[in-house]
């Protein structure tokens, strides 16, 4: 995972900043209609599942417990819908609801660990999508 530590950010504000974003989310013109594809088209329970589950990942990344079990990329790969150009939005999105509900020094770190995240993850769906596109050798970057 990432070595941030939790120092004050708590499981309380993951949840709250979850919440927000995902709120934000389903009202999203682009972002909207494929979350709701993929988790459920209207907000109710299979959401609250959702965003406890991605709460527990950021609980993992911030080091405030590390019962998270999934992948990420795997899920944004498997997908089928979610593209590279979708994660500016999401990144943009996400930084909106952090700041938020969240203390600016306290969205501030969270951001810029969803930054790092949200490219990782961009740049693991680019080469994947390379890689479907042409099944040659890889290409070194």
């Amino acid at each position: 995972m990432n070595t941030e530590t939790a120092q004050d950010m708590t499981a309380e504000d993951i949840d709250l900043l979850m919440a927000a974003f995902y709120a934000r989310v389903r009202r999203h013109d682009v972002l909207g209609p494929i979350f709701a594809r993929a988790i459920a088209p209207d907000d109710g329970p299979v959401w609250r599942a959702h965003e406890a589950k991605i709460a527990g990942f950021w609980r993992a990344a911030f080091q405030i417990d590390h019962s998270f079990r999934g992948s990420p990329m795997q899920a944004h790969v498997t997908n089928g819908e979610v593209r590279p150009e979708h994660f500016p939005m999401w990144l943009e999105t996400f930084h909106a609801a952090a700041r938020d509900v969240l203390t600016p020094e306290k969205a501030e770190r969270f951001s810029a660990l969803a930054d790092r995240i949200g490219q990782g993850l961009r740049w693991g769906l680019e080469g994947v999508l390379d890689r479907q596109n042409d099944p040659g050798p890889p290409k070194l970057r």
